[in-house]
C-alpha cells in the first residue's frame, strides 16, 4: 500500500517564475505542478559544480572573513574609546580623536580587494 502524501513543501518564487513552472507542469503533466516538481528533482541526475571545492577560493573567503574581523574589532576598540572620553567630558570630541579610523582605510581596501577578486572569481567560473 502505497505511503499517504502528508508532508507538505512550501517555496516561494516570483510571479514570472510561478507561469513558467506552470506552464511547464502545463505540458508534462496535465497541470499537476505537485507532480512537476517531483519529478524534476527526483529524476535530476547533473553532477554537482567541482569548483565548489576550490581550495584557492576558500582561503580567500577565510583571509576576507580574518580582515573583516580585524577592522570590526578595531572600529570598535576606537568608538568605545571616544565613547568613554564623551561620558567624562561630553563637549571634548577633537579631530584628533577621529584619526584612528583613517588608518583603517587600508584594511577596508584590502577587503574590497579580496571580495572584488572573489566576485569575478565566481562569475567567470573559476
Amino acid at each position: 500500500m502505497p505511503d499517504k502524501k502528508s508532508i507538505t513543501i512550501k517555496i516561494r518564487v516570483d510571479s514570472q517564475t510561478h507561469v513558467e513552472m506552470q506552464s511547464r507542469a502545463d505540458r508534462y503533466t496535465d497541470g499537476n505542478l505537485s507532480a512537476f516538481v517531483r519529478c524534476a528533482t527526483l529524476k535530476y541526475e547533473e553532477q554537482p559544480m567541482a569548483d565548489r571545492d576550490n581550495p584557492r577560493m576558500i582561503a580567500l573567503i577565510k583571509s576576507a572573513i580574518k580582515l573583516i574581523e580585524r577592522t570590526g574589532t578595531n572600529t570598535n576598540q576606537v568608538a568605545k574609546h571616544i565613547n568613554e572620553q564623551q561620558k567624562m567630558n561630553p563637549y571634548s570630541l577633537r579631530a584628533a580623536d577621529l584619526l584612528p579610523f583613517s588608518q583603517f582605510c587600508e584594511g577596508t581596501d584590502k577587503i574590497q580587494q579580496v571580495l572584488t577578486y572573489l566576485y569575478n572569481m565566481i562569475i567567470s567560473g573559476k
